[in-house]
């Protein structure tokens, strides 16, 4: 069976892509998340709590909502300091902006593909029910761009 969580979650958050010509800018996106669960039904009836997946991605939406999301592993960047403010140098621009508005991520570029791989790590990290098999998790950046990004779990039939 297929659930679906499709609709009323997402972030506003600003990043640039290091390396791209156009995107290196500093630039932001209203980016919608969704995520389908495929397993079979438990005593209950319940693939998954739809209460327990929104609460999951509505407080990872959360974290990142109204923030700058940095990569932690791209070697152009450098981290100049740190503190109230982190101030970081790309290409020979620099940046500064309050810690408490910088997130910073496990990957190589925030790019769409990335943050779709970040946001399915958490879900399968987190939600926790034997009967699941399939988590596929989208993001989207805006109309028509998005990444998907699909993780077995469990055990299989």
């Amino acid at each position: 069976m297929l659930i679906e969580l499709t609709k009323g979650l997402g972030f506003s958050g600003a990043h640039f892509i290091i390396g791209h010509k156009k995107c290196e800018h500093l630039h932001g996106h209203n980016w919608r998340v969704g995520v389908t669960v495929e397993g079979e039904p438990d005593e209950r009836g319940l693939v998954v709590d739809f209460l327990e997946l929104k609460r999951l991605l509505g407080e990872l939406c959360g974290s990142y909502d109204h923030r700058v999301l940095l990569p932690e592993n791209n070697r152009a960047l450098k981290r100049l300091s740190g503190g109230a403010s982190t101030r970081i140098s790309v290409h020979g621009r620099e940046f500064e902006f309050p810690s408490a508005d910088v997130v910073w991520l496990p990957v190589v570029n925030t790019t769409v593909e990335e943050l779709a791989r970040v946001v399915a790590d958490e879900v399968v990290r987190n939600l926790s029910y034997p009967n699941v098999r399939k988590i596929t998790v989208w993001v989207e950046e805006s109309p028509g761009q998005s990444a998907t990004e699909e993780r077995r779990v469990g055990k299989s039939p």
